[in-house]
């Protein structure tokens, strides 16, 4: 899985289950935009990249991913960008970030 596809799978994610603010993950199942890019790469919002036994490639990925996305939004807190912005907006920020991982007429 590559970090664009941890984007795009978190937009997904978003989309599907919802986006809450100020958790990872809530009650309901929503996401935050770290919450659901962690879901993609690791099987759970509440992993840390950092947490042991998280797979080296996994890792590198998400933080490819995770720095994407910081870039993206102007170099702010991912997680309180996210709690200040509506599911849509968070949505569009995530695939154009992937967008901008991937190679021209590929995959990254």
């Amino acid at each position: 899985m590559s970090a664009a596809d941890i984007l795009t799978g978190a937009a997904t994610l978003i989309e599907a289950r919802g986006k809450c603010v100020r958790e990872y993950r809530d009650d309901d199942g929503r996401l935050c935009t770290v919450g659901a890019m962690r879901e993609v790469a690791f099987g759970n919002a509440l992993t840390a990249p950092t947490h042991h036994g998280v797979d080296v490639a996994a890792r590198e990925h998400y933080l490819t991913a995770h720095r994407a996305m910081h870039l993206h939004i102007g170099d702010r807190s991912v997680t309180n960008w996210s709690d200040e912005h509506p599911a849509e907006v968070v949505v569009a920020a995530l695939r154009t970030a992937a967008a901008g991982l991937a190679p021209a007429g590929g995959r990254s």
